[in-house]
């Protein structure tokens, strides 16, 4: 249960008039503007209907509109508001009894009930509304009606679904709620009223004098979908909130900020971080709007200055997020941000709030700076945590659900770093440990030839030299115990490790640690050789060409593949037919395999997969197949159904790539179950869709195969950002379904696609520049986005595509009249609507964007001249600073040596 946030510092004046992230309050309500509208008409539709369901985007102020604007209102109009948070957690009592607790605590100032005492514990939420003459009345004797509100519904989806004690909670509170929203006696009532006439006369069946509203975020609107059996009122009074319009955010900078903003700066604040669109057109999240305001403010104080400067306003809604989150645990050790990360979000990225005690006693474990009660009451006063009540306990949870996105992405990159640590520091211990049982070997080994040279002297030497011996065996066995735990190691390296750094597109790691793998091996003397360290040392060798390949370096991966693959089959012809080196011969083929596709030799790559598939048969058919034996197998059955594709053999594609696609699935892709099974049923869809194609099968199939993998790259990427095979396979799909709009003559809609895919490639290469795949499909994709150019109608007046080379930082527009605005290159992104581009830079009417260039250099402008002769002028790094600016600005005219310009050249 809960009542509005308690924060420690709440001080909010007209000095202050900006929140952050915190919500608004009763008590803070004349600060807050911009929502008039919906607040009428969420007033008039909880006093029409019993119940009101609220919906709308996490981060759009839904919280903030019933406690600053409809519980005001309302409690004017005679309601009296209960604020209902439910714990469903085991240590808590029922729900039904949480939320009466609620209630009697909320009307204890707003009146008294006609018949106390008429409540009983245990009764349901129905009978504890409808006792018959148990009304609640205020000091004048009117009556006032219990709006019940439940704010953060989706808790009930998410929260309680933890544990099987939290989902019997959420099953026993949705059929009391559904009761009482239905305004029907619950099943046990009604069988004691069958049994006993008299307990029918203490209730009022035709009473209604109350109110439920739910809010929650639009995401879970369709697990709210599932209750409507049981509640069928909960689809018909709904009201979706959207994003603020432009008007309504220009509002909501300048009434609260009064003297602090002038209009101008309103609008350009409100500009920014609607991205830079016009204000007409312009969607805002309050939330971001309200923390850039208050960030800004806060820049303001610290320079003395009257009101806001708007030179202040840099960077991008994520930026600002950002740093507002390393300020804030600026001067804390990195043990708190931890207990953060890892305690106040959820593995799947959502807030959760624990007991205020618990978070002290964390704290202090972290050594929080200058103590634990300190720490916690500064971070709330800095609006990164916030302290809730429920049921007499106070919790802790963060601000804002916006902030998940930044706290997950910290604990990802934080956990990444130190696993790769952890596994240096095994690594290098082991070698350490390796070093000292080598020495120990070789001093043993000295040990046992003195002692066989002195054997013929006496009883006593031989006896000395059996006990040597003796020694010798023990080193031996030390030895080989040591080399075990290196071998283990190193096949953590070559698999788990492997396989954790390499969709994260970490090339130095891989490259260091497989070429270190390689190396051990090749270290080994003759004797400690056995088949498990040269079946190791030929994956290893694989391993490393792997690398060297995607870093380009073509000739060495070629080196080290043909090398690992005669090691391994050697062993075969050896006779090792055992399942670890069927397994390791069939993963060093598939790499064959697709060399052969990447040279475009697709007859020998198809032969080759087809030979691997059998050579694999034997230990497929076993009763259990483990998970990376299945995904090397799905592996296997997408570089076939490629080649196969290739080969002008689509049917073949067709059922090796359903196969391949059948195996994920039943990994748990779908559910993100396996995240690498995830990602490989990406890439698969989007071959088979290909495939489909070219055989005439359904476009429908196909659209729904490569959505479905746009779907599952979006929520993969949500759970793991930067992952690197999803970047590559959701490019792939985005480019299937350019190709499918473009075969249906939608070049507007290829474009965009086209586009789309253009972004998650640069997202991919900023991850790795040393990758060459993504540097590759970039330049694809702008050589198709420009033969759609083509395809476009009369009327439709686009630019030519400006190549984005790796080492371009910065975008110049050209307008006709000779202005030139240089921009950083993150700016320029699709409009989120989905319209034809994107505003460069502003334009007087009936001015024209001329030219774009990416800018990795000298700039060149080319125009005429005095005399109207063709002139190029030059602008270097220097002097391009005079035109730099944000997206959508008007930029500055050339310098004077041209009278009219015509465009960039080379």
């Amino acid at each position: 249960m809960n009542t509005p946030s308690v924060l420690l510092d709440a001080a909010v004046d007209a000095e202050h008039p900006w929140l952050g992230l915190a919500s608004f309050t009763e008590q803070t309500r004349q600060y807050f503007f911009g929502r008039e509208g919906e607040i009428g008409e969420l007033t008039r539709r909880v006093q029409r209907k019993q119940l009101t369901v609220l919906f709308g985007q996490s981060g759009l102020g839904k919280t903030s509109i019933l406690n600053a604007g409809v519980v005001p209102r309302l409690r004017a109009e005679g309601y009296c508001p209960v604020y209902v948070r439910v714990d469903y957690g085991s240590s808590a009592p029922p729900p039904a009894e949480q939320i009466k607790q609620a209630v009697f605590r909320a009307t204890a100032g707003s009146g008294a009930w006609t018949r106390p005492g008429s409540a009983e514990r245990g009764e349901s939420l129905w009978e504890f509304l409808h006792h018959r003459d148990d009304e609640l009345r205020d000091a004048e004797g009117r009556s006032v009606i219990p709006l019940l509100i439940f704010d953060q519904f989706e808790e009930i989806f998410t929260l309680a679904q933890a544990d099987d004690a939290g989902r019997a909670r959420a099953t026993e509170f949705i059929a009391d709620l559904a009761d009482l929203v239905e305004n029907r006696p619950p099943r046990a009532l009604e069988a004691r009223m069958e049994a006993d006439d008299g307990v029918a006369e203490r209730f009022d069946f035709a009473r209604a004098d109350y109110r439920i509203l739910i809010a929650l975020r639009e995401d879970y609107l369709a697990h709210l979908e599932g209750l409507k059996s049981a509640m069928p009122s909960i689809t018909q009074n709904r009201m979706r909130l959207a994003r603020m319009t432009g008007e309504q955010a220009l509002d909501a900078v300048l009434k609260p900020g009064g003297s602090l903003v002038t209009a101008e700066v309103a609008e350009s604040i409100v500009r920014f971080v609607a991205g830079g669109a016009e204000l007409r057109n312009a969607e805002v999240e309050p939330s971001l709007l309200s923390l850039i305001c208050r960030e800004l403010n806060n820049a303001r104080i610290a320079q003395g200055k009257t009101t806001i400067s708007i030179d202040v306003l840099a960077g991008s809604n994520a930026t600002i997020l950002g740093e507002f989150y390393e300020r804030a645990l600026a001067d804390q050790p990195a043990a708190l941000r931890k207990v953060i990360e890892d305690a106040l979000l959820t593995d799947s990225g959502y807030r959760e709030n624990i007991a205020e005690e618990r978070v002290l006693k964390a704290f202090a474990a972290a050594a929080a700076q200058p103590d634990a009660a300190t720490a916690l009451a500064t971070l709330v006063n800095r609006r990164l945590l916030r302290i809730e009540e429920r049921l007499d306990v106070r919790r802790v949870e963060l601000t804002h659900d916006v902030l998940c996105s930044v706290v997950k992405a910290s604990r990802a990159e934080r956990l990444e770093r130190e696993a790769r640590e952890e596994a240096e520091r095994k690594l290098a211990a082991q070698r350490e440990h390796e070093r000292a049982t080598r020495a120990a070997l070789v001093r043993a080994r000295k040990i046992a030839a003195g002692c066989a040279a002195l054997a013929v002297v006496a009883i006593v030497s031989a006896v000395y030299g059996i006990y040597s011996a003796n020694r010798a065996i023990r080193a031996e066995e030390v030895s080989q115990l040591s080399r075990d735990e290196a071998e283990r190691l190193v096949e953590f390296i070559l698999d788990d490790f492997y396989a954790e750094m390499e969709p994260i597109g970490r090339a130095d790691v891989m490259a260091a640690l497989a070429k270190r793998a390689v190396e051990y091996y090749n270290g080994l003397p003759p004797e400690a050789r056995n088949a498990s360290t040269r079946r190791n040392s030929a994956i290893a060798r694989a391993q490393y060409s792997q690398v060297l390949r995607a870093s380009g370096r073509t000739p060495e991966a070629d080196v080290y593949l043909d090398s690992a693959s005669a090691m391994i089959d050697a062993e075969v012809r050896n006779g090792d037919r055992s399942d670890a080196t069927v397994i390791a011969a069939a993963r060093i083929a598939l790499l064959k395999v697709q060399r052969f596709s990447t040279r475009a030799d697709h007859a020998s790559a198809v032969a080759l997969g087809l030979r691997v598939m059998e050579d694999l048969k034997p230990v497929l058919s076993r009763v259990k197949v483990s998970a990376p034996v299945r995904m090397l197998e799905s592996d296997i059955l997408y570089s076939l159904g490629f080649a196969q594709l290739r080969s002008y053999d689509s049917p073949a594609a067709v059922e090796s790539l359903r196969r391949a696609l059948a195996i994920t699935r039943s990994l748990g892709s779908a559910e993100l179950g396996n995240l690498a099974a995830t990602a490989d049923h990406i890439r698969i869809s989007w071959v088979l869709a290909e495939s489909i194609g070219n055989t005439s099968g359904s476009m429908a199939e196909r659209r729904a195969l490569l959505t479905e993998g746009v779907t599952l790259a979006d929520r993969l990427l949500a759970v793991r950002p930067g992952y690197r095979p999803t970047l590559r396979a959701k490019s792939s799909a985005l480019g299937g379904l350019a190709d499918l709009e473009s075969d249906s003559l939608q070049a507007r809609k290829s474009l965009r696609y086209h586009a789309a895919a253009s972004e998650v490639d640069r997202d991919a290469l900023r991850l790795d520049t040393g990758l060459g795949v993504s540097q590759n499909n970039l330049r694809v994709r702008h050589v198709l986005s420009g033969l759609q150019f083509f395809n476009l109608g009369e009327g439709d007046k686009c630019l030519s595509p400006t190549i984005l080379h790796p080492g371009a930082k910065e975008v110049a527009a050209l307008s006709a009249d000779g202005k030139l605005l240089a921009l950083p290159v993150e700016e320029v992104n699709l409009l989120p609507s989905g319209g034809k581009g994107v505003i460069l830079m502003k334009l007087r009417d009936g001015e024209e964007l001329l030219a774009v260039r990416a800018v990795s250099g000298t700039l060149r402008v080319a125009g005429r001249g005095r005399g109207e002769k063709p002139t190029v002028v030059e602008i270097g790094k220097v002097e391009l600073g005079e035109y730099r600016g944000s997206r959508a600005r008007a930029g500055r005219l050339v310098p004077k040596g041209l009278k009219a310009v015509a465009g960039f050249v080379d």
